[in-house]
């Protein structure tokens, strides 16, 4: 890029960072709360109205973005869009489950269709697809096994199709790399819990906020990510 395209590039970034990150609340405020629920369950009052605070978020949100979106600059623009419109549902994503343990059918078909942003950067028009078939069904095998240990629910069908959309995404190495991140994230996480006693060992934790977070920073961090991943693989 010569000075001119940079400036311009990066008036662009912001701008469109700041929309993303102010955006945020005043969309999760206002979504139906039927989508924060179980489909045979009806939306009980703490679910209308405000739902996250502005103060301190909406700034805090709003930097963010604009970070984001600045990083995400230099993949070019086609990626750059995409990018910054997956992670803004991704954080979607996230806040719903933590806050509601429910992963909204609607942002997660969106999710899925802005895997055709990053179509061109796959090796195959496969990568996606069996992106797809490894991160929902390792999650979804997962989910049966632990069911057989635990004899109960170890993991929402919510999770496996948000995993289906990242794989979606993020193709075939993509996936792997942000499966063992998300193991990793959540089991350090959970295993401070349980040290602090700040949560129960059978106490059910959501997957969403893990899944969302590995997918946004493997999006933000592609090339090095991808690197560490071929290193460590060359290993063996």
């Amino acid at each position: 890029m010569d000075t001119i395209e940079i400036i311009i590039s990066t008036i662009f970034s912001i701008a469109i960072g700041l929309f993303a990150g102010l955006t945020v609340i005043y969309i999760f405020n206002r979504i139906p709360a039927k989508w924060l629920c179980d489909y045979d369950e009806e939306p009980d009052k703490g679910m209308w109205g405000e739902r996250i605070k502005k103060k301190p978020w909406q700034i805090v949100f709003a930097l963010v973005f604009v970070a984001i979106s600045v990083k995400l600059m230099y993949q070019g623009y086609q990626y750059q869009i995409a990018g910054l419109i997956a992670i803004w549902l991704l954080l979607q994503i996230g806040i719903a489950d933590k806050k509601y343990m429910i992963i909204p059918d609607q942002f997660v078909i969106a999710l899925a269709v802005t895997a055709l942003g990053f179509i061109y950067y796959h090796p195959t028009f496969l990568s996606p697809l069996y992106g797809a078939l490894i991160g929902g069904g390792s999650l979804l095998l997962i989910g049966i096994i632990g069911k057989l240990i635990l004899k109960k629910e170890a993991m929402g069908f919510g999770d496996v199709k948000l995993m289906c959309a990242v794989g979606l995404i993020s193709g075939i190495k993509g996936t792997l790399v942000i499966l063992v991140l998300t193991i990793i994230s959540s089991g350090l996480i959970f295993g401070i819990g349980l040290l602090l006693r700040l949560v129960k060992r059978d106490e059910e934790q959501p997957l969403g906020p893990f899944i969302s977070a590995s997918a946004a920073l493997y999006l933000l961090f592609i090339d090095e990510l991808n690197l560490a991943a071929d290193f460590y693989l060359s290993l063996y």
